[in-house]
């Protein structure tokens, strides 16, 4: 039987889908027919309104970009800026949707649902395992650096969003080498106020937003919101037998501003966030080598892997070659025929199917509050004119559980999260910042920005429990082993495990072949520990009319961060870790090579096991400290270290003189420059491997930016554009690289992956942003996006001579960021006869080719090349006579296309990828009740 692909009937479970999403579109088109029902188009010209999209897009948007308020059409630099009106008239939900508006950037999955990583003009990442390392592209939410790449802010309450491209060494000194994105709340208003919104939409969408503005007195006015959101998830999971990617967020945000006089204006707020939800899906796809084709195909007799696997020249190798195959082997034989097998099963179901067997969670609190007391002189003041001094003071507390099986397979391979016994406590990261800020003009000429920032972060792996059981016992630990011959002529310490101290594992888990009937060296490893980090920056920009045609702008900011890290990784004791041996018997007809109970037996194991945990269960292993699953099995590591740098930048700025066709328009030039503070490859045990001492430490990164641009309305007004051409130099790259240990001196990882400093990198690019009303009710935009990158040199580590030249010129940086994106957005706005309003729109984000894992420019496609796409989105907004309310009907990816949002080689000679969401389709209702 097992000689025959198994045929499961989970067509049947899509096509109810199917039938369920039609009933909803239909309910949804039905309800828009009756809805226009009441009345015709007007054609009359004299009638047409200025489109709603034009309306957020052409007036004049203040910005605090520069840390005052301006006008960011008249700003020397590459900004985005995205309002409240602008988010709603788009369909913009949430932040990462602004991937597909704003060119040369892109938010990449990471490890959890929930969390993205950041790139700027490509420049930009996650934090290191263990949040070491810093992200090149910076986020701020009101002002407060987040450390953590967390995308649970909803776009609730948000007043707009700023996008500022490139180097901000300056007047946002924090790590903002790429650019960095603002989150800025709205600020509570005189005038009593509430708006609700509703959405209802495709896979269990539903949506609530409810905001009140009261004014308690002339000078206290408060405003709060709340907002739910549920989703079922577009994926289903066969391991599970249900919806996959559920999400559950609830946002609350409250804010109270106190106006005690014309020079005082005192702003309190607290925003916080609950998301418990799945993890995101994902399939496989077997890509081995020929060696290992041969290998696993030997290794069953009951499945011909042929059937679904193909070798080729740059497979993906079989990890750990036991037995000839791959380490998977060691949970029972077969066992990687049958991942491949399910790899298989999950393709032919369909894009959105997945086996994931551990239930994938994410379970994650974020609490912000802020407090900022801004005096304002209104007038000439000790010779300076509209003088304003801000103290910004704020704190965030994120606190995360999550659990992730990233093999997606039914079999226990590779997952990892915060351990389960902490119960949902998780991983704790606080964050402090206070800075002061002074603006003011000196003169009619000369105005300057000046201020200092202080921020610290401690982040907790865990509740540290075995962490600190080995700081209070480490001596002894260390001590305890014996020389023992190595073979080789020399010796090699074993431990004598007389030393053994009991903790609980309350830390970060990795769960790689837990389930294992052979013998093996492979066990779960635990790690806990701690970061901190705490930075003080000075900084001042001053801005020099030299007469009314040009602008000079320079300044320079001083950086000093003092970061430090303690951690540890052990080896949890063998067995404790391990599914009950019963899920692998040969009824589970998806695993047709798994033991029978007589092979268990045979194999001298139990065919029952009451105290292991579940097949789709987090692991749950006991710890106990010992020489060997310290020292030998895991590691030990603390630092410290200083990193300082001082930032320039200067502009220079042309304002144009108005003519026929030019309202008003700049031309700048800029060089500005970009700190990245140094941080240290946590997970090297520098007791055991001294030589590896230099690769400790990363060092800082530093990006040169050289910009020219044009910003400009023409037409009348009726057109805006703003266009930048830049080229950035970005020295002492942060590298992964990997360091041979087929011989074991470095510890039991075959190879090292460590991050090392490369010499050179060059990133060049441009930046078109179109704006226009060609006609009247009409919107039309127009936004692209090129950005290249090429290393000049590469320098990396060997371990026999360190500091030897390895060329890498020709090699690209992981930038996750296309060379081409084109977004193109059009609406028009039609009068109805009732006097109402309809607003259809649509619009189209278009990227060229991407590899998400060739390095090298110009080389063949890897099987983890993107092509070309494109894909749109659609609305159509109705607003009665009175504009008291807005119900829209909206739609994302609507041409149904099927696209990779990332793509990487797995273990055991697969790659695996998820895609991005299907088409969805929905209903809004906004209305506001206005005093």
């Amino acid at each position: 039987m097992h000689n025959e692909l198994i045929v499961h009937n989970w067509g049947s479970r899509l096509s109810k889908g199917n039938v369920a999403m039609n009933t909803r579109r239909n309910a949804i088109a039905g309800f828009l027919a009756a809805l226009f029902a009441g009345g015709g188009a007007n054609d009359a010209p004299a009638q047409q309104p200025q489109s709603a999209a034009a309306t957020g897009a052409l007036e004049e948007i203040v910005v605090t970009a520069r840390r005052r308020e301006e006008n960011f059409q008249e700003l020397p630099l590459s900004i985005a800026a995205i309002t409240s009106d602008t988010m709603a008239t788009m369909g913009i939900y949430d932040v990462k949707d602004i991937h597909d508006f704003v060119p040369n950037v892109t938010f990449r999955e990471t490890d959890g649902r929930g969390s993205a990583a950041l790139f700027i003009r490509g420049i930009g990442g996650g934090v290191s395992a263990g949040g070491t390392r810093s992200s090149g592209s910076a986020a701020y939410l009101d002002g407060h650096y987040i450390a953590v790449p967390i995308n649970v802010f909803s776009t609730l309450d948000m007043e707009r969003i700023e996008v500022l491209r490139g180097p901000q060494g300056t007047l946002f000194g924090k790590n903002t080498t790429g650019g960095l994105i603002q989150y800025i709340t709205t600020k509570p208003q005189p005038e009593f106020g509430t708006d609700i919104v509703l959405r209802a939409g495709d896979f269990g969408q539903e949506e609530f937003q409810g905001t009140i503005n009261v004014p308690f007195s002339d000078t206290i006015w408060g405003r709060f919101s709340i907002g739910q959101e549920n989703y079922d998830g577009h994926w289903f999971n066969r391991s599970l037998n249900r919806d996959y990617g559920e999400i559950d967020l609830q946002t609350f945000s409250g804010a109270l501003r106190l106006t005690p006089n014309e020079n005082w204006t005192i702003d309190l707020a607290v925003r916080t966030s609950s998301d418990e939800s799945d993890q995101t899906g994902g399939q496989c796809t077997p890509y081995p080598t020929a060696r290992g084709l041969a290998a696993v195909a030997a290794s069953t007799t009951v499945l011909d892997v042929t059937q679904f696997a193909q070798a080729h020249p740059d497979g993906v190798g079989n990890w750990g070659g036991f037995g000839g195959v791959s380490n998977i082997d060691r949970i029972y034989p077969g066992a990687t025929a049958d991942f491949w097998y399910n790899c298989h099963l999950d393709n032919q179901a369909g894009p959105y199917v997945t086996s994931a067997g551990h239930e994938g969670v994410v379970d994650r609190e974020v609490e912000f509050y802020s407090a900022v007391a801004n005096w304002d002189s209104n007038g000439a003041i000790g010779g300076l004119d509209n003088l304003n001094v801000q103290l910004t003071a704020s704190h965030m507390q994120q606190t995360s559980f999550s659990w992730k099986d990233a093999d997606y397979s039914p079999l226990r391979i590779d997952a990892f999260g915060t351990s389960p016994t902490l119960g949902g406590g998780g991983n704790v990261v606080d964050s402090n910042t206070l800075e002061l800020l002074f603006t003011a003009d000196v003169s009619d000429r000369l105005s300057f920005v000046a201020g200092t920032h202080w921020y610290k972060n401690h982040n907790d792996n865990g509740q540290l429990e075995c962490y600190n059981a080995l700081k209070a016992n480490f001596d002894a630990l260390r001590n305890d082993f014996t020389l023992v011959p190595d073979g080789m002529g020399g010796f090699e310490p074993v431990g004598n495990d007389i030393v053994a101290i009991p903790c609980f594992p309350s830390s970060s888990v990795f769960d790689r072949i837990s389930d294992q009937t052979t013998g093996s060296p492979l066990v779960v490893n635990a790690k806990s520990g701690w970061v901190e980090n705490e930075s003080l920056g000075v900084f001042g920009q001053l801005s020099f009319a030299l007469n009314d045609d040009w602008t000079l702008d320079f300044g320079a900011r001083y950086t000093t961060e003092d970061r430090a890290f303690d951690f540890i990784e052990h080896n949890t004791v063998p067995g404790t870790c391990v599914t009950n041996p019963i899920y692998f018997l040969d009824d589970n007809l998806t695993l047709p090579n798994a033991p029978t109970e007589a092979d268990l037996i045979a194999m001298g194991l139990p065919t029952s096991n009451p105290g292991a945990s579940g097949p789709t269960e987090a692991c749950l292993p006991d710890s106990v400290l010992t020489f060997n699953s310290v020292f030998l099995g895991g590691f030990t590591n603390d630092l410290e270290d200083t990193f300082t740098k001082t930032t320039p930048m200067v502009s220079l700025t042309r304002t144009l003189a108005p003519g026929d066709r030019l309202e008003s328009g700049i031309i700048y030039g800029t060089i500005s420059q970009g700190f990245l503070s140094g941080a240290f490859n946590d997970e090297i045990n520098l007791n055991f491997t001294p030589e590896l001492a230099p690769l400790v430490t990363i060092l800082p990164e530093t990006v040169t930016n050289y910009e020219v641009g044009f910003k400009g309305a023409l037409a009348d007004g009726r057109v805006q554009l703003a266009t930048a051409v830049f080229f950035m130099d970005y020295e002492d790259k942060a590298e992964n690289i990997d360091i041979p240990n087929s011989d074991g001196r470095f510890g039991p990882e075959d190879p090292i992956g460590v991050t090392a400093n490369a010499s050179s990198v060059e990133i060049y690019g441009i930046e078109f942003e179109l704006r226009a009303t060609p006609w009247d009710g009409g919107f039309l935009s127009l936004d692209v996006g090129y950005l290249k990158n090429e290393y000049s040199d590469f320098t990396a580590f060997d371990e026999t001579a360190p500091g030897q030249q390895v060329d890498r010129s020709g090699a690209t940086i992981r930038a996750f960021s296309p060379e081409w994106t084109i977004t193109t957005s059009l609406e028009h706005e039609f009068v109805l006869g009732n006097g109402a309003s309809l607003m259809p729109s649509v619009s189209v984000y278009y990227q060229d080719n991407y590899d998400f894992t060739s390095r090298l420019v110009d080389a063949p496609p890897s099987k983890c090349n993107q092509e070309a796409y494109a894909i749109a989105r659609a609305r159509v907004n109705y607003l009665p006579p009175d504009g008291a309310w807005q119900a829209s009907l909206f739609g994302s990816n609507i041409t149904d296309k099927r696209y990779w949002s990332f793509c990487n080689n797995g273990r055991g000679g697969v790659y695996d990828y998820t895609y991005g969401a299907p088409d969805r389709w929905g209903l809004e209702f906004r209305m506001n009740f206005d005093g």
